[in-house]
């Protein structure tokens, strides 16, 4: 928990960090909303079918517009898929920075050397982000193939909810499994950072083996922090239920909340990166693996033996 309050103390001194991540953020969410905007605006046809969405999802007119207004709408919804991976890149590219910006906490933020700690480390995060990838596929979509197999075998056994559960049970699995090492590559981050690491197999492996020897103070705090990213969300749902956006000022109350909560999962993402560094300081650190190295080739040349000697006459 202190590397928690150390931590939120040092984000909260970092708050033009937060302001130029969210700007960045808010302007790739403006490069889909105003075309999706103006596109809405023409393919209406003046409908007030539209209106009644300000007060809750209908699917009979999401479905009525999608059919007739499919092929105009699809190129924006790609380009919202293409902006999700360049999301992610940008992610991982901040967090160079970012952790660089947690081990000087007590210097003045600097956008420059920002920039410079994002471009040195997003290589080796790249890589490393590959690597996290490949553990959540096989290690965690295991459970998954295993649950769907289990189903498939107990069907005629149980019922709906016998298999609701069953199926329940191994997406648990795989949500803790996939956390795990979504954990342990944040951690092989801090380690690549911290520790000037390139190769990032072994960053992982090392990073593996704090987290498991330290399941409270690594992973545990990892699940704090999505648990408050998870009640931040169900505070905002149950205002949109309770505000209906039935008219203008409504409408910006929705959207300052909108705002308010995006900002706090950008504050949330750098308070646990910003954790994991300051826990990585003080956790007792795991004994590197030993590497092979080459055996010693012998160079010596072997004593010359000493003549024979002739032999006397008798």
């Amino acid at each position: 928990m202190n590397a928690l309050r150390t931590s939120l103390q040092q984000t909260r001194r970092s708050f033009r960090l937060l302001w130029l991540i969210y700007g960045i953020t808010l302007v790739m969410g403006l490069l889909v909303a105003f075309p999706f905007y103006n596109t809405l605006k023409v393919e209406d046809q003046n409908s007030l079918a539209f209106m009644n969405l300000l007060k809750g999802f209908d699917y009979t007119i999401y479905s009525d517009f999608m059919h007739r207004s499919e092929r105009t709408i699809s190129p924006l919804m790609s380009v919202g898929r293409w902006l999700g991976s360049l999301y992610v890149f940008l992610s991982l590219f901040f967090a160079g920075g970012i952790l660089l910006r947690f081990s000087q906490p007590y210097n003045l933020f600097s956008s420059g050397l920002f920039w410079q700690g994002c471009a040195h480390y997003v290589g080796r995060f790249l890589r490393l982000f590959g690597v996290t990838m490949l553990f959540v596929v096989i290690g965690a979509g295991l459970w998954l193939v295993i649950g769907s197999l289990v189903s498939v075998a107990v069907n005629d056994s149980f019922t709906e909810r016998g298999l609701f559960w069953i199926g329940a049970g191994f997406f648990a699995l795989f949500a803790l499994t996939a956390t795990l090492f979504l954990c342990i590559g944040d951690y092989a981050k801090v380690i690549m950072f911290r520790e000037d690491e390139h190769n990032a197999f072994r960053a992982f492996g090392q990073a593996g083996r704090l987290v498991l020897k330290n399941l409270t103070r690594t992973y545990g705090l990892y699940w704090l922090t999505i648990l408050v990213g998870t009640g931040l969300f169900g505070i905002y749902f149950l205002l949109d239920d309770l505000i209906l956006m039935s008219n203008w000022p409504t409408i910006l109350i929705m959207f300052v909340i909108q705002q308010t909560l995006i900002f706090a999962r950008v504050a949330l993402k750098v308070w646990w990166l910003g954790t994991a560094h300051t826990s990585y300081e003080t956790l007792p650190k795991p004994l590197p693996t030993p590497r092979p190295s080459p055996l010693a080739v012998q160079t010596t040349e072997p004593e010359p033996e000493p003549p024979l000697s002739p032999r006397l006459p008798d």
